[in-house]
């Protein structure tokens, strides 16, 4: 299986992780008839109201679960909360609210800090989880509303991709070490040439950091979007140190080529690390 945090031309599937864009939409006045109520939110704008005992069942559909299920809601809590003991493994937590808009999901696990995202109400979310074993504290909590309600559940994960994905997130992040200020890092898994784009990366000098694991050896070269080199090809030893250079960035932004080379499955960590 090769994973890739970027672009590749695979000789197997490649796994994606795609990253959640935040966008904004700015509104219009509209001088139209003094009677014509106004919508305060999308989910005023498209969920025909309903009450509690309905919210309830639509997160039990949502979640497939019985409705006296301990992470389902009820009159006296709104909120769906699980407190369990897990063994060392691989979770999903999955969430669904209904009668507001959003919710919150807050994970806590033993005496670590309390893990908070939100989530909305349109469907059923997922969060992956990789627990050290132990006490766990989920909750979901609707946004304000009066007949609203949240569910929560947690299950062994079934999705091998998403297990693999934290593997090469741990991998790369116990590679590199320590993270060093303003450093823009990237990581990638594939038996084939690869290629991973750093847009973010600005124009100046940087300090390349690479580091590579299966084959005995890995090509590597660094380019500018639009093709000019920024790194001419070299090839580095993996299972050892980090591979060190010093690059001049003229342009916003670095293309990354790997190449395993022979078919092997590569596993490889980078980062540029700004000059001091």
């Amino acid at each position: 299986m090769s994973a890739l945090w970027g672009t590749q031309t695979p000789r197997k599937p490649a796994l994606l992780i795609s990253t959640a864009l935040v966008i904004t939409l700015m509104g219009c006045e509209y001088s139209g008839p003094a009677e014509q109520p106004a919508h305060t939110s999308a989910w005023a704008a498209t969920e025909p109201p309903r009450s509690f005992e309905e919210n309830v069942e639509k997160v039990a559909r949502l979640l497939d679960l019985p409705l006296a299920d301990p992470g389902m809601p009820s009159e006296a809590e709104p909120a769906g909360e699980l407190s369990v003991v897990l063994a060392p493994g691989d979770y999903m937590v999955k969430t669904a609210c209904a009668g507001v808009y959003s919710g919150t999901l807050t994970i806590l696990r033993g005496e670590g800090p309390p893990e908070t995202t939100g989530f909305t109400c349109d469907a059923m979310q997922q969060r992956f989880v990789r627990h050290a074993g132990g006490p766990i504290a989920i909750s979901a909590i609707p946004a304000a509303g009066r007949l609203a309600a949240a569910g929560v559940t947690v299950q062994p994960n079934s999705d091998p991709r998403a297990s693999e994905l934290e593997d090469m997130r741990e991998w790369s992040s116990r590679a590199l070490k320590p993270e060093l200020p303003g450093e823009l890092a990237g990581s990638a898994s594939s038996n084939t040439t690869t290629s991973f784009g750093m847009q973010s990366a600005e124009p100046g000098s940087y300090e390349l950091h690479f580091i590579c694991e299966g084959p005995s050896e890995a090509g590597l070269s660094v380019s500018t979007p639009a093709g000019a080199e920024v790194l001419a090809p070299v090839q580095v030893q993996c299972g050892g140190g980090v591979f060190k250079a010093q690059v001049q960035l003229a342009t916003k932004g670095a293309d990354f080529t790997m190449d395993p080379g022979s078919g092997s499955e590569g596993r490889f960590a980078f980062r540029l690390v700004p000059s001091a």
